[in-house]
């Protein structure tokens, strides 16, 4: 479990690169950073992330394709590493209800969003569980 101090300032790079690109590559880079410290799976988690931010940022097709297919592909290996992961989870989930339908990265929303239903309540990270009410509207 990450420490609500360290999920709030992921949260906060989060949102400041949804709308910058600079924000975008300070956010891969403290991702790649703790990644490579710890080699835990929420860590590859915000890397996929970030580069699924890259590819909103990329104005060529080809690297937009190529950030995106980097970012499913850490994100579904830190699912894949840690299933049992609510935050990463979450993420999945969040950023599958963004994506573009055509892209087609949408398919794990139905059993995430169970998952997420399933186990919100019983998680001891309430920054988290607030992050999820909020998004759910729950």
């Amino acid at each position: 479990m990450m420490q609500a101090q360290n999920r709030t300032e992921y949260t906060n790079l989060m949102l400041k690169s949804e709308n910058s690109e600079v924000a975008t590559q300070q956010f891969l880079t403290k991702a790649k950073e703790d990644f490579k410290s710890t080699k835990l799976p929420i860590f590859g988690a915000y890397i996929g992330i970030g580069n699924l931010f890259m590819a909103k940022h990329a104005g060529n097709p080809f690297s937009k394709l190529s950030y995106f297919k980097t970012g499913k592909k850490f994100l579904e290996k830190a699912v894949s590493s840690a299933p049992e992961s609510l935050e990463i989870r979450f993420l999945r989930y969040t950023t599958q209800t963004e994506m573009p339908a055509f892209l087609g990265y949408n398919k794990n929303m139905a059993e995430d969003k169970i998952f997420i239903l399933d186990h919100y309540k019983d998680s001891k990270d309430e920054v988290l569980v607030e992050q999820i009410k909020q998004f759910l509207k729950i």
